[in-house]
């Protein structure tokens, strides 16, 4: 058999071939172009874009082609373990060489694969590695496979080697799982990094590759992954909140590197996103403003082993233009120093009409390693500036809702604006002071502003009728955070010991004030145009004086006791909990409330693994939350209301199948509830909510090159303990009952380097007022894309499309604390990444 890279296969040798591996970088980042007028428009560009990704393959496939490159150029490989034949054919179609070799020789053997960067004849060699088979170069360039030379009489045969290569590979994170898009473990707070298998808990790590591939824009396009959250506000690059088991989970509760209060960068800088699902107050302690649905850990970037050049450029619809840059190099005789950097700029029109966007980032990490030390650094600087920003809309009681408008239509006046300008520093230290024990310090500050001029609205009718109240609205929020603690481990007897203890603090200084400068009447289908208010004399978001602060303080200890080979592995520990807040009067500064409360929670974990591949597990766990926090929007925003205990039970099992893992769980959760009143907009506490659910979450690749990722979330939150019981057993507002993510990616054999991609996300009715009688419809969401990677003149180079909301269906998107988010237009992506 014959392979040759610079023709298109045919017949049963094309037939035969299987090649699912990806043979370029994996991290490019995402931006994209104008959209399509219509959904036939969108399918027509695809397919017109997928003709024009082929090209390049065809061009090296035909004759005569490019050159091939020359044996000393480097270029970055990700062919995925698995049968040799296909992954031969993929390198050759790289290459652009001439492979030949018989059936027989290759049938049943398997290869590990290559990654990272390697010469041509290396990446041959490293995929041979351990077959009997070696590549003999011919006169015209090609290649033929023989038996590799038996060892000489007398001599002792030198024992199978499988060559694998980590350039790839962030030193101290656990490594990608199968398909590459979720890691096999990941960050659980005081307990450190775990397995998926050995954690008490229902966590997802999403690996750079998703973020990239996907094309993601922020962390709310990560979590779109998962069933058991739903962003509040689509579109939103800057920061977004998140619903989560019945409750919401606010973005400032995302910790940065194990931080809470830090403010990211962006999904630029980011390596990973690490979502558990469920109250964790002893892993992580409390955030900022609370909340029990979930945490979120950003993992920045670090230098990996290989050096790193990588380029993007791209465009989004309607017509945003940017590029990002990700460098990075480790110096030293052991590579001891690492350095990376992130910085992406982005600006131009949105498929929302007259909206606009501009944004720039810079991230700078750096971290040094020896022996039994490690240190890292992490700086980091975002701006976003919206013209004309999409808001959420506030429900009177008493009629029907109406459907939302066309698909991108927006009631915001044309000259409103969110500009948000953020920035974060922090370190972070570990030392092995014997080989059972380790200390850790981290430290960190972020200061974030935001100011926004715009109409905050409240539709009142059927007929779309809306009151419109323009309102000025200047920001900052100031954190200073810090940990320091000890892990180790001992054995008793037959039982091992793997403990932590630790220490944190949290300042946060917040100033919040909203100022109405005019009333105005409008409509949800026709909105009218007025004129700017002045801000003169009014404060920007560096002069608004404090309006809130809170402290956190706490000390947290844990042991994960494990026997029989780790086959039982029990996690008993405790947080004592200080929160001490106040508001103060934005015109005199006087404090007009405080509180001081502290609180020990505990949580228990159990592990049982009567296979190693089968994981069963159960955990009951407190958190001290801090009362919500007012919404934006609401008449008393940023109001902190007092702490409150949450309790959590959870069991659940996890099966991995080798390169498919499946997870199921069931659990209880007890939180405060929330909601802004409609009639005053006046946000408070009415009661207590009762959520149970069942969620279903799988990842992998199912066979060769198809991979899957994705889920089910079946949630029954109710209404408990109301004012006079009037809502009691009524549904939570913002809670549907069913939510469904099903994404799957397919590399097609026939075109090496080729990956198709489609998604649907499906939610289920909810209701956006506490007595149930303003529901909102469910709704589908169905995304597509194209990925291509080649390699042209040595350059590793990734072509992405990815189409969001492909249809471009309007509908309320989030209905939770009584008010409407709408839908995201379709949003069409165009980028294209090269790793010199």
């Amino acid at each position: 058999m014959t392979i040759d890279g610079r023709r298109a296969h045919t017949g049963a040798a094309r037939d035969k071939a299987i090649s699912f591996a990806e043979a370029a970088a994996r991290r490019p980042r995402a931006f994209l172009v104008r959209p399509c007028a219509s959904a036939a428009r969108a399918i027509l560009a695809g397919a017109a874009i997928g003709a024009a990704l082929a090209g390049p393959a065809l061009a090296q496939a035909g004759s005569p082609g490019p050159a091939r490159a020359s044996a000393a150029d480097t270029v970055r490989f990700h062919i995925a373990p698995g049968p040799l034949a296909p992954a031969l054919r993929e390198l050759a179609s790289l290459a652009n060489v001439l492979l030949t070799f018989t059936g027989a020789q290759v049938e049943g053997k398997t290869t590990a694969g290559v990654q990272g960067p390697h010469t041509y004849d290396a990446a041959l060699a490293v995929l041979l590695a351990g077959t009997g088979l070696q590549a003999v170069r011919l006169d015209n360039g090609g290649y033929v496979l023989r038996a590799a030379p038996l060892p000489e009489a007398g001599t002792s045969p030198l024992p199978q080697v499988t060559v694998t290569a980590d350039a790839d590979v962030i030193p101290g994170l656990p490594r990608p799982y199968a398909g590459g898009q979720v890691a096999r473990g990941g960050r659980v707070g005081l307990l450190g990094d775990k397995g998926v298998m050995d954690t008490p808990f229902n966590i997802t790590s999403y690996t750079a590759q998703t973020i990239e591939d996907q094309q993601a824009r922020s962390i709310a396009d990560v979590v779109d992954n998962s069933p058991s959250l739903r962003p509040i506000y689509p579109g939103n690059d800057a920061m977004t909140d998140f619903a989560a088991r019945g409750n919401k989970v606010m973005a400032l509760n995302s910790a940065y590197g194990g931080l809470y209060g830090m403010m990211s960068p962006g999904v630029e800088a980011l390596e990973r996103v690490e979502v558990i699902s469920g109250a964790n107050a002893l892993l992580n302690g409390l955030g900022p403003v609370g909340g029990v649905g979930g945490s979120i850990n950003q993992v920045p970037k670090r230098a990996a082993e290989a050096p790193l050049t990588r380029v993007t450029l791209g465009a989004i619809s309607d017509a945003q233009w940017g590029t990002h840059a990700d460098l990075s190099r480790r110096f030293g005789e052991d590579k001891q120093l690492g350095i990376r950097f992130n910085g992406a700029l982005s600006r131009g029109d949105t498929a929302v009409e007259r909206q606009s966007k501009s944004m720039s980032m810079a991230a700078l990490a750096l971290d040094w390693r020896s022996d039994r030390v490690r240190l890292s650094a992490d700086f980091g600087y975002r701006r976003n500036d919206t013209d004309s920003p999409s808001r959420t809309t506030f429900v009177a009681a008493g009629f029907d809702l109406p459907p939302p408008p066309a698909s991108g239509k927006n009631w915001q006046q044309s000259w409103s604006y969110d500009n948000v300008q953020s920035s974060m520093a922090s370190v972070r230290g570990e030392v092995d002071l014997a080989d059972n024990l380790s200390a850790f310090a981290a430290a960190g500050y972020s200061r974030y502003e935001e100011a926004q001029l715009f109409a905050n609205t409240q539709l009142q009718s059927n007929a779309g009728k809306l009151l419109q109240n323009l309102v000025y609205w200047p920001l900052y929020r100031q954190s200073s955070t810090a940990e320091a603690g000890l892990r180790g481990r001992f054995a008793t007897g037959p039982i091992q010991h793997h403990w932590s203890v630790s220490a944190s603090a949290l300042q946060v200084r917040n100033g919040i004030v909203l100022t109405t400068l005019a009333s105005i009447a409008n409509n949800l289908y026709t909105p009218v145009t007025v004129a700017q208010p002045s801000l003169a004399g009014l404060a920007g978001p560096g002069e608004v004086p404090k309006t809130a602060s809170v402290d956190f303080s706490g000390f947290a200890a844990a042991d994960t006791l494990s026997a029989f080979g780790d086959r039982v592995q029990l996690t008993i520990g405790a947080r004592r909990q200080v929160v001490k807040s106040a508001n103060y009067s934005a015109a005199t500064g006087a404090a007009t409330s405080a509180y001081d409360k502290s609180v020990t929670t505990p949580g228990v974990g159990l592990v049982v693994k009567p296979r190693e591949n089968l994981s069963l597990y159960a955990n009951y766990i407190e958190g001290l939350q801090q009362g919500p926090t007012a919404t934006a929007g609401a008449s008393n925003a940023g109001q902190v209301f007092a702490p409150y205990v949450s309790k959590q039970h959870e069991v659940g099992v996890k099966y991995d199948f080798g390169r498919v893992t499946a997870t199921l769980s069931a659990y209880q959760l007890k939180t405060p509830n929330g909601f802004t009143d409609p009639a005053t907009l006046v946000y408070g506490i009415d009661g207590e909510q009762r959520t149970r659910g069942i969620e279903v979450n799988t990842f992998g690749e199912i066979a060769h090159g198809l991979r899957i990722l994705g889920g089910v979330a079946l949630v029954d939150a109710k209404q408990t303990k109301t004012l006079g019981g009037a809502n009691d057993g009524r549904d939570v507002t913002g809670a549907p009952k069913t939510q469904v993510n099903l994404g799957a990616e397919l590399d097609i054999p026939q075109l090496p380097g080729l990956t198709v991609s489609a998604r649907a996300i499906r939610t289920g009715a909810q209701y956006v007022d506490l007595a149930n009688r303003q529901p909102i419809p469910g709704w589908t969401r169905y995304d597509a894309g194209l990925r291509y990677r080649t390699a042209w003149g040595g350059t590793a180079t990734t072509l992405r499309l990815n189409v969001q909301n492909l249809l471009n269906k309007s509908y309320w998107a989030s209905a939770i604390d009584t008010y409407l988010v709408q839908s995201t237009p379709r949003t069409v992506q165009l980028s294209a990444t090269f790793d010199f």
